[in-house]
């Protein structure tokens, strides 16, 4: 518990200030208040004292010194308790600022900043238009862009009419090379872009302009700065059509890594749907019309609980108390709004959103029982951190123990929909590492739901498991079963989610180009390292490590289409040399103290109080032994925190970029 107690006393110093460690105990909303924001009110919320709730981190992840609250569900908390773990034992203060991502978005503003003397073209009879040279794509291009959507984000988050879209694009057209502007129609072109440039080469996707290589990630960004000046002309009057942009708006800055921006889209998109009363029932509608309605409000339920739950924020989709039922997504209705994928073995096209909807409604639901239950323990224990004490840690396992129920949600999934294993004796969506049997004469739009469906059923796990990761040693005689059950549980969700990245890379070409699926693959890589640090000894160690290896190769196969992935090849290699450095540097530990120390069963008290030190190195007179290269923390926190947000969004919009013509 000492590492833990040295935090607690660092909370005092506060991390607004420039130079101060990120540790994951400063801040002022925690976990535990994430079902309070929810049901009770803002001043209930205020007077809450400090001190009594799981407190998250503020940490910088843009190019200014403005830092970002992450709550500790959150993937930039762990990676601070990692970072704040190795900077203790290596005796090296911690950098709390993040380094912008290595690779082409490195040179956004080149890439996105309008040439000089570039014009917007004024707001015509026609509607608003741009006219930027060499930016947008003639009609056969913008066509073959859109051709990708159907069988992609339109599979997975189906929330426009697909007649009533072909018919408005054909008709937006006065020209063979003119098109009137459509907020819709742009944003769907940036995301069809930023995935199709994504499976490219990247030294084939040259900029006319200026010759530099297009980042995926940021691909199609006229398009979408196009579609946000359209929909600022709607704020007053928004229709179907603004919820939708706002939706694919969010989507777009998730794979970009603009974390902030795209939540704060998506409670654009909430207010919005309830201005225009989407939460409630409407029987009185036309049944297409009344369906459409609700697939755009429980997709956007979903994904705004997803990232806020992803982000360790509160979520305003769950205070809205929706009174809409769930979209159908029988045979008769896959066929509503011109749809055109069809059904398939029983399983139509919509059923996926639908499940997906029930998996991350059913997270949300233990997730917030889990905060609750930290936030009521310390309370209760009067304490800032549940890792403080270890008994908050078992006795909340136990909850979440009890209120795991997503095996019930697993067992309610309709078969269609679930990936087989090659071996008969391995069930769907367990974690035994059997690869997964890809059913290649099954719709594209079939096989890859299979795989998103697994793959966002593991990486929720993964993170309601991954709080119950810890790096210091439990007190004599507290034995935590539940807490370390988890750990592994964690462990073992991302060992899975792992190899099936690897696998459909590798065999399959389902996976191409979705930066978002990287996203999740990194998530899962920094749970792997924290994994094997806290736990360099256990039945579970070696195949965690095994899998960082495999995450390597992962990003590899990802640099090829964009560069963040080399970024992130790179870093993960470095973590495990040191992870090797560490584990190697600890078994020669015990070994060393088991040959010059107490003999019998001195020498095994010995090793049990070593096994449970995790990280640090011990020796026969009980001294901590730093491990490893002193700037490594440094180095680590400026680089792991940059994927979690992507940096400044200043030179995306660009200054020269002029909007008041439209």
């Amino acid at each position: 518990m000492e590492l833990e107690e040295q935090l607690d006393k660092a909370t005092s110093v506060g991390t607004d200030a420039p130079g101060a460690i990120p540790t994951p105990e400063n801040s002022s909303f925690g976990g535990g208040s994430f079902a309070i924001s929810s049901r009770q009110s803002p001043d209930k919320v205020a007077m809450t004292p400090r001190g009594t709730h799981w407190e998250g981190i503020h940490v910088a992840t843009a190019r200014s010194d403005q830092t970002s609250y992450y709550g500790p569900a959150s993937g930039a908390y762990f990676v601070s308790r990692i970072g704040t773990y190795l900077a203790s034992v290596l005796q090296r203060p911690a950098v709390p600022r993040s380094m912008q991502l290595r690779g082409a978005c490195r040179a956004l503003s080149s890439l996105a900043s309008p040439e000089a003397g570039e014009s917007t073209g004024a707001k015509s009879d026609e509607g608003p238009s741009v006219e930027m040279r060499g930016r947008f794509l003639r009609r056969p291009q913008e066509e073959y862009f859109i051709s990708l959507f159907w069988e992609s984000y339109h599979c997975t988050v189906p929330i426009i009419d697909e007649g009533a879209f072909r018919r408005d694009y054909a008709s937006l057209w006065t020209s063979k090379d003119q098109r009137k502007a459509s907020p819709l129609v742009d944003i769907i072109l940036a995301l069809c872009m930023q995935y199709g440039f994504g499976f490219l080469p990247r030294e084939t996707v040259a900029n006319e302009n200026d010759g530099q290589f297009e980042d995926a990630q940021i691909a199609g960004r006229w398009y979408y700065r196009r579609c946000q000046s359209l929909l600022a002309l709607e704020m007053e009057s928004p229709t179907l059509v603004t919820v939708q942009c706002h939706i694919f708006s969010s989507l777009y800055l998730c794979c970009a890594s603009f974390q902030n921006m795209a939540h704060s889209s998506l409670a654009l998109a909430v207010r919005t749907a309830q201005i225009l009363g989407l939460h409630l029932e409407r029987p009185s509608m036309a049944e297409d019309e009344r369906e459409l309605r609700k697939r755009i409000w429980w997709a956007l339920d979903a994904v705004e609980t997803k990232v806020s739950m992803n982000l360790g924020r509160p979520s305003l989709a769950l205070a809205c108390h929706a009174e809409v039922s769930r979209p159908l997504h029988d045979a008769k209705s896959a066929a509503l709004l011109g749809g055109i994928l069809g059904t398939y073995a029983g399983v139509s096209w919509l059923m996926y959103s639908v499940e997906y909807q029930t998996l991350v409604s059913t997270a949300s639901t233990i997730y917030l029982e889990l905060y609750e239950s930290f936030g009521s323990a310390l309370r209760q224990k009067g304490v800032r951190s549940p890792y403080q004490d270890p008994e908050i840690m078992e006795t909340c396992a136990k909850v979440l123990a009890s209120r795991m129920e997503l095996q019930e949600w697993v067992a309610a999934v309709p078969e269609g929909l679930k990936a087989l294993r090659c071996s008969p004796a391995s069930l769907p969506m367990s974690t035994d590492r059997t690869p997964m049997q890809i059913e290649y004469n099954a719709p594209l739009w079939l096989q890859r739901q299979r795989v998103f469906l697994e793959l966002a059923y593991h990486s929720i796990c993964m993170n309601l498991y991954r709080p119950f990761i810890m790096f210091s040693a439990p007190s004599s005689g507290n034995y935590s079963p539940f807490t370390e059950r988890h750990s592994v549980a964690a462990a073992k969700h991302a060992i899975t989610h792992t190899r099936i990245m690897h696998q459909m890379l590798s065999e399959s070409d389902l996976l191409s180009g979705w930066m978002g699926s990287f996203r999740w693959q990194w998530n899962a890589t920094v749970t792997l390292v924290g994994f094997v640090l806290a736990y360099p000894l256990g039945p579970s160690t070696q195949a965690a490590r095994n899998a960082i290896d495999m995450a390597v190769e992962v990003f590899d196969i990802f640099k090829v289409n964009f560069a963040v992935a080399e970024s992130a090849s790179r870093l993960t290699t470095d973590l495990a040399a040191k992870v090797d450095l560490v584990m190697g540097k600890f078994r020669m530990g015990i070994t060393e103290s088991l040959g010059d120390g107490p003999s019998g069963e001195d020498a095994g008290s010995i090793q049990e109080n070593q096994v449970s030190t995790g990280f640090r190195i011990v020796d026969s007179n009980g001294k901590v032994s730093p491990v490893g290269d002193s700037q490594y923390s440094s180095e680590f926190l400026e680089s792991v925190l940059s994927f979690q947000a992507f940096n400044s969004f200043e030179d995306f919009y660009g200054d020269a970029f002029n909007f008041a013509g439209l």
